[in-house]
């Protein structure tokens, strides 16, 4: 079989859907498993904090959910680069409906602790498989079409959030958690059947079922230092992330300052969400086929980030807000993608699994320190106070990371 991917007429998403059924069958499968497991993790907060009354306790679910991707970054890494990637996401698909049944036993129980084991190996599961989309997406697409089929791919994160979220508290309320469970448990079969239906090799070169964790990680960091591209992208990534934490602040915005209501919070997630799934495609159409304008538009778009929610700190009122959450999260959602897409470009087959791990570690564990630093910043400085810090952070740090990547060699395509 052919490892070159087809070339297709139009340049469009839906040209690519209809043109390509392997990437088609792999879009499908992100999609279903991510709105699946947004309908889980609504459940699961419901029922935590019904059997609690800790918001604690449920704001405990989300480092439960990003602590394993973290501490097994390098043997993720390894597994998803030394083995057959197909299988590896099939088999990871439906493993996750062992913990599923966990988490049944749990609600059926009573038991938050049943609860949270259940939740920490599904999130093992997911940690492994989350990243295999991204890393074989070059393997069955072409590569002018990357950009279009990356910024498609890394909306379903943000669509997911509003559709699966969404559904999931309908569906948790009509029909319970188990209805819940059963939807998510049914959508990682049907994930599993589409990827085992995917023609083109995951893979282009042959794969090693030897481990070599402390080796493997070796050669990424040395691959890192002698790519300057990937060493910024990451760096970017970082930045990012270091700055995430005022996301957190979106709801009391929405009580607090604008005196809205639970209604109002839901707006401003919506405008997050918005801008977060425009943003890749606003992006992609900024950087045409240029890798240099890449690297300006993705740092760009982390200034626009930080701008957006200085205006956020700046508003007084809720539909004064709403458009300056929607521009941050353009911003996010723009940075985040092209930087995975420069990341796909830049590491070759053999390695790319290891680099893009990588970069959602990093993603996942500074997120959560962001996120931890901003209450005691709220403390010190107030709620605009805290937001307009890490608002210069990200423009501040989108400025010198601008100067740093416009004096690298161009990058290669």
């Amino acid at each position: 079989m052919s490892t070159v991917p087809p070339r297709l007429p139009g340049n469009s998403l839906l040209a690519l859907l209809r043109g390509n059924p392997d990437f088609r069958r792999l879009f499908l499968a992100s999609a279903l498993s991510l709105t699946g497991d947004w309908f889980t993790f609504v459940a699961l907060n419901a029922f935590v904090y019904h059997r609690t009354g800790s918001a604690g306790l449920t704001a405990l679910l989300f480092a439960v959910e990003s602590l394993p991707g973290i501490l097994l970054m390098p043997l993720i890494g390894s597994l998803t680069d030394r083995l057959d990637r197909r299988r590896l996401r099939i088999a990871c698909d439906l493993a996750a409906i062992v913990p599923l049944a966990g988490l049944l036993a749990a609600f059926h129980l009573g038991s938050v602790p049943v609860a949270l084991i259940s939740l920490a190996v599904l999130s093992v599961s997911a940690a492994v498989s989350s990243p295999i989309p991204e890393v074989v997406l070059p393997n069955l697409v072409a590569p002018d079409r990357l950009p279009t089929a990356q910024a498609a791919l890394g909306s379903l994160y943000s669509s997911g959030l509003l559709l699966g979220a969404g559904l999931g508290g309908l569906a948790t309320t009509a029909w319970g958690g188990t209805a819940t469970l059963l939807i998510d448990a049914a959508s990682f079969v049907a994930s599993a059947v589409l990827i085992a239906r995917i023609r083109r090799p995951f893979s282009t070169g042959a794969e090693s079922r030897r481990m070599r964790v402390r080796t493997d990680t070796a050669e990424l960091w040395r691959f890192i230092r002698a790519t300057p591209t990937v060493a910024a992208l990451l760096l970017l990534t970082a930045g990012l992330r270091l700055c995430y934490g005022m996301v957190g602040l979106l709801p009391v915005y929405a009580l607090e300052r604008f005196g809205a209501t639970d209604a109002g919070v839901g707006v401003l997630y919506m405008a997050q969400g918005v801008g977060a799934v425009l943003g890749p495609f606003l992006g992609r159409r900024l950087i045409g086929t240029s890798a240099r304008r890449r690297l300006i538009v993705s740092g760009g778009a982390l200034a626009v980030f930080g701008l957006g929610y200085l205006a956020l700190a700046q508003a007084g009122g809720l539909w004064s807000g709403v458009p300056a959450a929607m521009a941050g999260h353009l911003g996010v959602g723009a940075c985040a993608i092209l930087a995975i897409n420069g990341l796909q470009l830049a590491s070759p087959d053999h390695i790319r699994g290891r680099v893009l791990v990588t970069a959602f570690g990093l993603s996942s564990g500074l997120q959560g320190v962001s996120s931890l630093a901003v209450a005691p910043l709220t403390v010190a400085l107030g709620m605009a106070g805290a937001t307009r810090a890490l608002g210069v952070l990200a423009v501040g740090f989108a400025l010198v990371w601008l100067f740093y990547a416009l004096r690298l060699p161009e990058p290669a395509e």
